[in-house]
């Protein structure tokens, strides 16, 4: 049995595999209709979603599979009534494959607390655990990254990606910038991770995405400057996350991010540093003229509907993968 908590825990050949399924997916969906008939995913929200869900309920109905959508307030588990383990365990004899998403806010901004209950759901499940996004990571978003830069650029060895941080009005998740710095890492990629001097990634992460680099061949460098780190790149992915060393603590994380309101504010004039053909990236959802200007999201650049729409083909792909067979 395989849990899809992190990319990093796969090889690259089974993720490889997942990539060209997707792609074929895409392309041929009548071959893969209905194929998992007879199967069930139990969906379980700590918190909001639009494309992690919306995706993932219309993948399983075109697989032939039963969803069924479960909010944390459904559930005893809310209400400190029943124990992660007693929650896994039925419900894994129920269904076929359980999904989780669960923030920060959840777990009161504690670093990894919401990974940690994401790996106790999975140590008592006998079904496969699909991670929908925790605090640390969210590896169906690297998965659709990856595939998007493939399918855009054909390769990614030694393409640019510039891993940026941009303004947002409150700290937010690092599980996006963790693992499109993990997986790019991995596949060969030049990585340039640019941010203001407060915002550096969980050292942790990083010690992974060096190593990925000496076993891929890509590289990666940090930079503290927009023009520097945006110069020559390839791809462009926009994200804001909150400061670890404010981690949990709002008033302190917003006179950090404050004095970087204006300048991190991403510009549509900061991709003419960009190679000429490059991509503008970004998970969704956006707060326009506050991450990222109309003319950044909306301009020949930007990619991020057919980003989201290939979230639909990867999840479909990895259930397929988990549950065929």
């Amino acid at each position: 049995m395989k849990d899809f908590i992190t990319t990093q825990e796969w090889s690259k050949k089974d993720l490889d595999t997942l990539l060209e399924l997707a792609k074929d997916m895409k392309y041929n969906p009548l071959k893969y209709q209905n194929k998992l008939d007879g199967k069930s995913l139990c969906m379980f929200f700590y918190n909001p979603s639009t494309r992690t869900r919306n995706s993932t309920q219309v993948a399983a109905y075109q697989l032939g599979m039963l969803s069924v959508l479960n909010g944390i307030k459904d559930s005893w588990i809310g209400y400190h009534s029943e124990s992660i383990k007693d929650t896994s365990r039925v419900l894994s004899s129920y269904y076929d494959a359980i999904g989780i998403r669960i923030f920060p806010n959840v777990v009161d901004w504690k670093y990894k607390e919401g990974n940690k209950i994401v790996r106790e759901f999975s140590e008592w499940s006998k079904v496969p655990i699909i991670n929908f996004e925790d605090d640390q990571f969210h590896p169906l978003q690297a998965l659709t990254d990856i595939f998007t830069i493939k399918e855009k650029k054909r390769t990614t060895e030694h393409k640019k990606i510039t891993i940026s941080w941009a303004y947002h009005p409150k700290p937010l998740p690092l599980s996006v910038p963790n693992s499109i710095l993990l997986m790019s890492t991995r596949y060969g990629m030049d990585v340039t991770l640019a941010h203001p001097k407060e915002y550096e990634l969980d050292d942790e992460i990083i010690s992974k995405a060096q190593k990925n680099i000496k076993e891929s061949g890509g590289s990666l460098n940090f930079s503290n400057d927009i023009k520097e780190s945006y110069e020559d790149s390839d791809i462009v992915y926009v994200k804001s996350w909150g400061a670890i060393s404010a981690y949990g603590d709002a008033k302190k994380e917003k006179s950090l991010r404050m004095p970087n309101r204006d300048n991190w504010m991403i510009k549509s004039k900061y991709l003419n540093y960009t190679n000429k053909d490059s991509i503008f990236m970004h998970c969704l959802p956006i707060r326009r003229n506050i991450v990222a200007d109309d003319e950044t999201i909306d301009g020949p650049h930007s990619i991020i509907y057919d980003q989201a729409e290939n979230r639909l083909y990867t999840i479909k792909a990895l259930l397929y993968y988990l549950l065929h067979n």
